[in-house]
């Protein structure tokens, strides 16, 4: 049992020393050049192919207007100048809400364009 122990004790003390002198070694070995015919055919692949980005269509289609009025009727708990400004401070987050909106398919149709100019370009 001892003996055994210390066999495998020695075995591990030597791949401990030896792994790290391998891979250094491996790290310094020159890269196998690519066959022609693999170098190729990405080239070609790319001439073929060209990328397009074209925006999304859900993108072009033209949004309607955001519904913003609030259509509840008069609250009779409340007091009539606390509910106007409950109404007119929701109609405010409603418009900004679809403002952001606007504003990011704005931001996703620049970037398709930008895209799209950069493969003409090429």
């Amino acid at each position: 049992m001892h003996d055994s122990f210390a066999k495998a004790w020695r075995i591990a003390h030597r791949l401990a020393l030896a792994l790290p002198l391998l891979a250094s070694l491996a790290a310094c070995a020159p890269a196998p050049a690519p066959d022609a015919a693999q170098a190729a055919a990405p080239a070609d692949a790319e001439w073929q192919e060209p990328k397009l980005c074209r925006p999304d269509s859900a993108l072009l289609v033209p949004q309607s207007a955001p519904d913003c009025v609030f259509g509840r009727p008069d609250l009779k708990t409340l007091d009539p100048e606390q509910w106007a400004r409950l109404k007119v401070e929701y109609e405010r987050q409603c418009y900004q809400r679809a403002e952001r909106a606007v504003r990011e398919r704005l931001r996703q149709l620049q970037l398709a364009a930008r895209c799209e100019g950069a493969t003409i370009l090429r």
